[in-house]
């Protein structure tokens, strides 16, 4: 059996333990499943401490209402959801109390250090890779990211979006049919090599 069909089994068994209380069970999913979720989470919004405080609080609300929750076998599936719609909460809070009228914005300067790490950030993303990724809508950067860099199946994305399976191959083949029209020659190129 390879590693890949055994996971979801391991988590399956990391999160029924954790439901009777198990802090190391519960530790290893918060560590195995930071990462994914920070990752996902800076598709929903670029403020990395607002993702840090989002993943917080999930696993804070997990802990204490473990007592309310069932098993699942689909454990990565059940967080990303949870971690979807908790960002989603956080940041129409955080939208509403961070508002500022018009004629009160004034431009803020970044610190130097967010200037490093998003500079590095660039560099290591293929500049081509980004403009081409620029002409999807949201949610077609939203599926995408779940199927190639969350590895999720598309029945688990479509979990997590709210929408049909069948929505979903939808959005997805609508997504890569846009970058194959915007950039055909890249994508040839990239398909060829294996990006």
């Amino acid at each position: 059996m390879n590693q890949e069909s055994t996971e979801p089994l391991a988590d399956a068994r990391r999160w029924e333990l954790f439901l009777q209380g198990d802090e190391r069970a519960f530790e290893q999913l918060y560590h195995q499943y930071y990462h994914l979720l920070f990752n996902y989470g800076y598709r929903l919004s670029a403020d990395k401490e607002l993702i840090r405080e989002g993943i917080q609080h999930l696993f804070v609300k997990l802990w204490t209402n473990r007592g309310g929750l069932s098993a699942t076998p689909h454990v990565k599936q059940y967080l990303f959801k949870a971690f979807r719609h908790h960002m989603l909460s956080l940041l129409e809070q955080h939208r509403r109390e961070t508002f500022v009228p018009e004629d009160e914005v004034s431009l803020v300067q970044d610190s130097r250090e967010e200037k490093i790490i998003r500079l590095e950030t660039a560099w290591q993303n293929s500049r081509k890779v980004q403009e081409m990724l620029s002409t999807l809508t949201p949610r077609q950067k939203e599926a995408i990211h779940l199927r190639f860099f969350g590895n999720l199946s598309y029945e688990e994305i479509a979990s997590v979006m709210d929408m049909q399976v069948g929505g979903t191959y939808k959005l997805i083949y609508r997504a890569l049919e846009r970058l194959r029209e915007s950039t055909p020659i890249f994508f040839m190129i990239g398909c060829w090599i294996g990006l």
